[in-house]
């Protein structure tokens, strides 16, 4: 079996500025090394992270679908609370995925290390990780698999949602919201309507899993553990769910009532992310309240590109009518714009603003951007 990293794919990394140091876990098609970049200004060590994806004998469904939309989205966001991504690279079939190293590892694993957490802690992490979800579902895109193992712990004690691996996009080309079918992410943290098998929008579909992790950040344990799909969905419509007797009473009824408006069985009176960061047990502490110039500029500039997004779309659309009016004066009078112009239209748009994110491209791959100082 060839080595990943081989030695002049180590090398080519070394004359950017990074380095590989060891492995510190792998899954699926991907390695995560500890990793470090050199800045050649200031020759200043930054820790980071380093996802090594290998597409060397996945399946085809996962390198024509999952992985070029992974990569397209994380060239695209930039949040506070999500894990910052500091270059991409990739080398004939492999990809490396350079991170923030967050030095605390996952939330699973800090739960399991520390026990529940106190609800002051958990309601700072619960409204970092709902910014996070509120800057994504802003931009129609959907995490798809939301869960303890995918929300990273730096070593300020602030959370970073990682890992976009399922991640889509949420509107078709003509702007149509879009129900998935596939089942991602993991048993436990699935909502009834995956389970069931039937089709499911994607963003409320993050909002059930999104009370899982709460849920599981106030009690040490998921509120689920059932293998089998008939069994867990029965208790799932149920609301056959209830805290440990070791927490319960510590928990207060306006923290009960957020988990229980997110861990809805129907669909549409889930709670969504903006209800979230607007809850009561959100607002029992007032510096929450209001966002920092950081989480204000993230926002800010999802809901300026939604909104411009729309804006080009329409502009394109008025255009073509336009034009294709003045063919009916002169050719026929009842022509349309056919559907299949408007997907090309959309199309057009969609790849214009990617490589607008994409930046410049070398010879070894694409880098993204410098690394931040500030991200905590």
């Amino acid at each position: 079996m060839t080595k990943i990293p081989t030695s002049s794919e180590e090398k080519l990394l070394q004359e950017h500025g990074y380095k590989l140091i060891k492995k510190i876990g792998e899954g699926g098609y991907a390695k995560v090394f500890l990793g470090e970049f050199r800045s050649k200004n200031t020759e200043k060590v930054y820790p980071l992270a380093c996802k090594v994806i290998n597409t060397n004998g996945a399946p085809e469904k996962y390198t024509n679908k999952f992985l070029p939309r992974e990569m397209k989205i994380l060239v695209k966001i930039n949040h506070p609370h999500i894990i910052h991504i500091h270059s991409i690279f990739q080398r004939n079939k492999i990809f490396f995925i350079f991170m923030r190293y967050a030095e605390k590892g996952d939330l699973l694993d800090f739960l399991l290390a520390n026990g529940a957490l106190k609800e002051r802690q958990a309601r700072i992490w619960v409204r970092q990780l709902a910014l996070a979800l509120q800057y994504l579902h802003t931009l129609e895109i959907a995490h798809r698999d939301i869960k303890c193992e995918n929300v990273l712990v730096t070593n300020n004690y602030n959370v970073k949602l990682a890992d976009f691996g399922f991640s889509r996009r949420v509107l078709d080309t003509d702007g149509r919201r879009l129900t998935s079918e596939t089942f991602c992410g993991s048993l436990q943290y699935a909502p009834p309507e995956i389970i069931k098998g039937t089709p499911y929008h994607p963003k409320v579909a993050d909002m059930w899993s999104f009370g899982v992790v709460m849920f599981t950040m106030l009690n040490k344990a998921n509120p689920f553990n059932e293998k089998n799909h008939r069994t867990l969905h029965s208790l799932q419509v149920n609301k056959k769910w209830k805290f440990r007797s070791q927490v319960a009473n510590n928990i207060s009824p306006e923290a009960k009532d957020l988990v229980s408006n997110l861990l809805e069985p129907v669909a549409t009176k889930r709670f969504s992310i903006d209800e979230v960061i607007n809850s009561s047990w959100i607002a029992m502490d007032p510096k929450l309240k209001s966002l920092n110039a950081a989480e204000f500029a993230a926002i800010s500039a999802a809901m300026e590109e939604a909104q411009g997004l729309q804006a080009e779309k329409a502009q394109m659309v008025r255009s073509v009518s336009f034009n294709l009016r003045n063919i009916t004066k002169d050719k026929c009078m009842n022509i349309r714009i056919p559907v299949r112009l408007l997907h090309v239209i959309d199309s057009f748009i969609s790849v214009k603003l990617h490589k607008a994110h994409l930046g410049t491209q070398n010879e070894f791959g694409l880098a993204k951007s410098e690394i931040n100082k500030k991200d905590d």
